[in-house]
């Protein structure tokens, strides 16, 4: 999704889709996830956030997917934040 889509999904308060891994997830715009998102991404607990992110169903179906290593949720994140229009969570 562009950043202008992804503006006007914040502006609407739509969800963004996340294509990963040929599975569409769908999130709230950052503009509207829970500030625990931000907790626990500053406490480094990445994959709680990630899992408060795409919510318990999705987060599930993520895991059913057999995510094996550190790179698959960095992966998901940066799918997320290019969803988004904020950004790549790095190396």
């Amino acid at each position: 999704m562009s950043k202008a889509k992804a503006a006007i999904a914040e502006a609407t308060g739509e969800t963004v889709p996340v294509d990963y891994d040929g599975t569409v997830y769908t999130v709230p715009t950052p503009i509207d996830w829970d500030i625990d998102v931000l907790d626990e991404l500053e406490a480094g607990r990445f994959t709680r956030a990630l899992k408060l992110v795409l919510g318990a169903d999705q987060y599930d179906a993520f895991k059913a997917a057999k995510p094996r290593k550190l790179s698959d949720a960095v992966q998901m994140w940066d799918a997320i934040s290019t969803a988004c229009g904020t950004g790549s969570a790095g190396n």
